[in-house]
């Protein structure tokens, strides 16, 4: 527990000391924006903390190699039963607020509207962006981290590549990775693929308890003869375990315990728990990132001493943009009122944050090139 704290300590302590040569000339001035950033407060979100403020700090770090101040952030705690309306009062003046990771996009949504605030959204993944797609404030509400549809597409992509052109999907209904199967499907289809059912839905949903379930599976899976199964349980999950032995066991008929071959629809972060087996299995080596991941990643190893993941992506890229919101006065809306994103263009050649910085200060919209 003292180790895990003094880490903690040490990051916040490493974000101060980038940020404090720029506390004093921001508070004084005031027409630079104001900035709120919440993070979980929660014992058991301290890693998730941690690793979104080393990459902040990397953020930072690569500001000033620039000359340029970071500037001065409201941090603010929020637990996980708190509402984030109550911590922002009316007067508050917060013209921008970046939301804790894996925030609840609803309620967000309605700080959003009930504040008049545009919402960075660092992190959020799987169905929090497909809940984004039915808010009406979703205009206001910024994302940075990409889908998980890139993800799936990915891994589409990487089993059509493989000849693995014919398979069965079959998923653990608590799991979190049967939240995407539907869209394997659709993007599986789409690239060619072929999925074998004997349900009325293209996706067999089994109990791993429900001993007649699993043994309707296995019997479709040897009346099939597919050469590829779709696994969507977490690598240790009570299915995948259960298919794991029962192939190994050589039930499923063809070639097993060689065949049928594994495709993984869980989360690169989880995968490393995946065992060696003697059939071929396929998964995401890492998930969807930006086109600056690998100038982020060696500076994040050199500063922390180990690899980074897209959670401190996301912390490096908020620190990034929230130096370039304060570089220059902030752009108006239609009806004059500031807009601290509006010098954003998605469609804009991606650019260095040093380059960044020169063409936010000379009024220009831009794209950051970004790690996460």
């Amino acid at each position: 527990m003292l180790l895990s704290a003094f880490r903690s300590w040490s990051v916040w302590i490493t974000v101060a000391a980038v940020m404090l040569g720029c506390q004093t000339i921001t508070a004084s001035t005031t027409s630079r924006p104001r900035l709120m950033v919440m993070l979980p407060s929660d014992p058991m979100d301290a890693a998730v903390r941690d690793r979104f403020l080393r990459g902040f700090a990397t953020g930072a770090h690569s500001v000033a190699a620039c000359d340029a101040p970071m500037p001065a952030v409201r941090w603010q705690d929020i637990a996980s039963r708190q509402s984030p309306l109550q911590l922002i009062s009316p007067s508050s003046g917060i013209q921008l607020l970046v939301a804790p990771p894996s925030a609840d996009l609803r309620a967000f949504a309605g700080v959003s509207r009930q504040r008049d605030l545009p919402i960075l959204l660092p992190y959020q993944r799987g169905t929090s962006l497909s809940t984004l797609r039915g808010l009406e404030e979703r205009q206001r509400l910024w994302p940075l981290v990409p889908s998980r549809l890139d993800d799936v597409r990915a891994t589409v992509a990487a089993a059509m590549q493989e000849g693995w052109g014919r398979a069965m999907v079959v998923a653990s209904p608590g799991a979190v990775e049967a939240s995407v199967t539907d869209q394997f499907v659709d993007l599986y289809r789409l690239a060619g693929g072929h999925v074998e059912t004997f349900e009325p839905t293209p996706v067999q949903r089994v109990d791993p308890l429900d001993q007649s379930r699993f043994n309707r599976f296995r019997d479709d899976m040897n009346w099939s003869w597919v050469s590829t199964v779709v696994v969507a349980d977490h690598p240790d999950g009570p299915l995948a375990s259960r298919l794991r032995e029962a192939q190994q066991r050589g039930v499923f008929g063809g070639g097993a315990p060689e065949t049928p071959n594994w495709v993984w629809l869980s989360v690169a972060e989880v995968l490393t728990s995946v065992p060696d087996v003697p059939w071929q299995q396929l998964g995401l080596q890492h998930p969807a990132r930006g086109e600056n991941w690998m100038e982020f990643q060696g500076a994040y190893q050199e500063q922390w001493g180990g690899p980074p993941d897209l959670l401190s992506a996301a912390g490096y890229d908020t620190a990034r943009l929230l130096a370039l919101v304060a570089a220059a006065p902030l752009p108006k809306t239609g009806d004059g009122a500031p807009d601290p994103m509006g010098w954003i263009d998605p469609d804009a050649p991606s650019v260095s944050v040093c380059e960044a910085l020169q063409q936010r200060r000379a009024g220009q919209p831009l794209r950051l090139s970004s790690a996460a």
